[in-house]
């Protein structure tokens, strides 16, 4: 019985062969899950409401409970022993074997702390409500203030350098420093909403996202920022960029984008959740995690391509587009298609007015019979047109989505 090989995740079960984009994970708990963050593809951390820390050393197969004090927002570790979450009150938890015992260290502040940040093992950040920056220089033992200049809360921290890192916030706020936070200067990021996460790919080259939809790109280090524009209005919690070219932001309603040229064009993924996703860390190039409310984790290990179904071993004799099912459909159709050669296939969802809504899929297949669906459910409804490309075949057809 022969396998055919994908460059996403394999299962093979009765007879069926599946690629996966984003599925469920099983975290053993209800509380809200509200940050996440993975060292390699296998280690990682999600933490929440009521103390609440999960870990896994098998990419998420198991999350095993760890004892946490208080509720926590951000967390970020170096290695698979040391690492660090804050939360409200002021509070800062570190541990240096994994999280088999966290300890509190002393914060010097009682405001919700909801961003933590660390370059090596002594050096690192943490900012929270009402413009407070706490800065260490020995691993936490002292957490020093710094001035941030602003009164609202700060949100997200992402640091490149010893000296450069940037901070965003509520109003709009983004907040930059190249020299070690001594003073952090007001960047104008054109917007006033709130910029709930950032994340910079090197030390020119950055994204901010927030209330609804809002997405700012820098080219310069933060001097400038120019709109991108969202195919969702959900508020987006977390973004991050694996390279220059590729990224994903997560937030509301299970609101998933990912862009593959910059964010010249974001594209909606389907989570296959509701829930609202307040935490995003990928591990690699492909290998991603998501957390949000009643313990949600998502996981992919294709960068979220789209779900594929083998439904026939035997070799078609043409390319064939058949019409979807149901049509008009709310809010989910399936597709099928049929490839008589291997190759590179692509399937994309167009709106009325030809833009790109969605890339349901773009890879290698071998000869076969296929079926996928697409969960329009972050879409308006209206007319859409799905389009088949491979190097010998394509072929475009209307679907009607109605709420």
């Amino acid at each position: 019985m022969k396998i055919f090989r994908f460059p996403a995740l394999l299962i093979f079960l009765s007879g069926t062969l599946f690629t996966q984009g984003w599925f469920a994970q099983n975290s053993g708990t209800p509380n809200n899950l509200s940050a996440v963050y993975f060292v390699n593809d296998n280690t990682g951390w999600a933490v929440g409401d009521v103390g609440t820390i999960r870990k896994t050393t098998n990419g998420g197969t198991n999350w095993v409970a760890q004892t946490g004090t208080s509720a926590m927002s951000s967390v970020y570790f170096l290695d698979a022993l040391t690492g660090w979450a804050c939360g409200p009150g002021g509070l800062i938890i570190t541990t240096s074997n994994g999280g088999t015992n966290w300890f509190t260290q002393t914060s010097g502040t009682s405001v919700h702390l909801r961003a933590i940040y660390f370059i090596n093992s002594i050096k690192g950040w943490v900012a929270g409500d009402l413009g407070v920056i706490r800065a260490t220089t020995n691993g936490g033992a002292n957490w020093n203030a710094q001035t941030s200049g602003v009164g609202d809360g700060l949100f997200s921290i992402c640091i490149m350098s010893e000296t450069t890192g940037f901070i965003s916030g509520s109003s709009g706020i983004i907040l930059k420093t190249v020299n070690g936070g001594t003073n952090w200067i007001l960047q104008n990021s054109t917007t006033t909403n709130p910029l709930y996460s950032i994340n910079f790919i090197n030390l020119f080259t950055g994204w901010a996202v927030g209330y609804q939809g809002t997405i700012r790109k820098s080219t310069d280090g933060g001097m400038n920022w120019s709109s991108q524009t969202s195919p969702s209005s959900s508020w987006l919690y977390g973004v991050q960029f694996v390279n220059d070219q590729t990224g994903w932001a997560i937030g509301t309603a299970g609101a998933v984008l990912k862009t593959q040229n910059s964010g010249t064009n974001w594209l909606i993924q389907t989570s296959g959740v509701g829930d609202n996703l307040y935490g995003l860390r990928f591990s690699s190039s492909t290998t991603g995690y998501s957390v949000g409310t009643t313990g949600r984790i998502i996981k992919t290990t294709n960068g979220g391509v789209t779900f594929i179904k083998t439904v026939s071993s035997e070799i078609p004799v043409k390319y064939l587009l058949m019409q979807n099912y149901p049509n008009p459909f709310n809010p989910s159709t399936t597709i099928n298609f049929n490839i008589p050669e291997s190759g590179i296939v692509k399937l994309e969802v167009y709106d009325i007015n030809g833009k790109l809504s969605e890339m349901l899929f773009d890879g290698e297949l071998q000869a076969g019979k296929y079926e996928t669906s697409w969960n329009a459910e972050l879409f308006a409804s209206g007319i859409y047109f799905y389009r088949i490309t491979t190097e010998e075949f394509s072929l475009t057809k209307k679907m009607v989505l109605v709420k």
